[in-house]
């Protein structure tokens, strides 16, 4: 039996949102899919996400005339629930509704008004990636060698889309600007940049691969410890080998407040 896939509607608009509802009810005839919504509020929003549990949420940005509303929504679900996908449908302009809304990492944009063939063609590449990313996820657990096969790597979304891996045993430094990061490899001369929810998330996002062997310095570095070359005058060197013979060093501020230097210490095996 296939699995109930919920779709929450958030959209303020009362004749847009039946409208959305009605098309995927004539668009999805046979699929197991369920439209939860539509919701026209923030707080409608978040009790459905709680209540129904959904899949995917079809989001307006502009609610109830507050024009990052859906902006801070999508925080909100990347924040509590990040498994949820997120496609936008907007009609505002690419200034105030796309630069904002790529920074929440989300599953697609459509643009008001929408084209129902993209908005199927959407979401069925959505429902899709999420039965394959389902079924990986069992066929791993499943197998006996599970835990000695897991991948040493993080794939993060890049521009467009595209996955790209972060070979763990590559990986010498994450560095957060906002939103968007940056991904210091090995053999690489430029970062692989990203957008996710923030760094303290996407550490404990991966907390299981990242823990072992990286710290997080700050709200704006995590580092290899194994790249750690020195620290001096209350900043961590690490080091980046861009290619055999050439190699950079990242100086990084430790934090004055709170404990980092000695949890550093710690974590080195070294009395601080």
């Amino acid at each position: 039996m296939q699995k109930q896939i919920q779709v929450l509607v958030v959209e303020d608009d009362p004749f847009l949102g039946d409208l959305i509802v009605s098309d995927l009810s004539k668009l999805f005839p046979l699929s197991p899919l369920t439209v939860l919504g539509p919701a026209e509020t923030v707080a409608q929003a978040v009790e459905l996400l709680h209540t129904g549990q959904p899949d995917v949420v079809l989001l307006d940005i502009d609610l109830q005339g507050d024009k990052q509303a859906g902006i801070k929504l999508a925080h909100h679900i990347n924040l509590t629930q990040p498994a949820v996908r997120i496609l936008y449908l907007s009609g505002l302009p690419t200034e105030i509704g796309f630069d904002s809304a790529k920074l929440t990492a989300p599953y697609g944009f459509l643009r008001k008004p929408y084209d129902r063939q993209q908005l199927v063609d959407q979401l069925e590449l959505l429902l899709i990636r999420k039965a394959h990313s389902e079924l990986s996820a069992h066929s791993l657990s499943e197998s006996p060698y599970s835990k000695s096969k897991k991948p040493a790597a993080i794939f993060v979304a890049t521009a467009h889309g595209e996955l790209t891996a972060l070979p763990l045993e590559k990986l010498v430094l994450l560095e957060a600007d906002g939103k968007t990061i940056r991904a210091f490899l090995d053999g690489q001369e430029f970062p692989v940049v990203f957008t996710s929810p923030g760094l303290k998330n996407f550490f404990q996002e991966h907390r299981e691969k990242l823990v072992p062997n990286f710290f997080q310095l700050s709200r704006k570095h995590i580092v290899c410890l194994s790249r750690i070359q020195q620290i001096k005058h209350n900043h961590v060197g690490v080091i980046q080998e861009v290619f055999p013979g050439k190699s950079l060093t990242h100086s990084l501020p430790i934090p004055q407040n709170g404990d980092t230097r000695a949890r550093l210490y710690e974590r080195l095996g070294k009395i601080g």
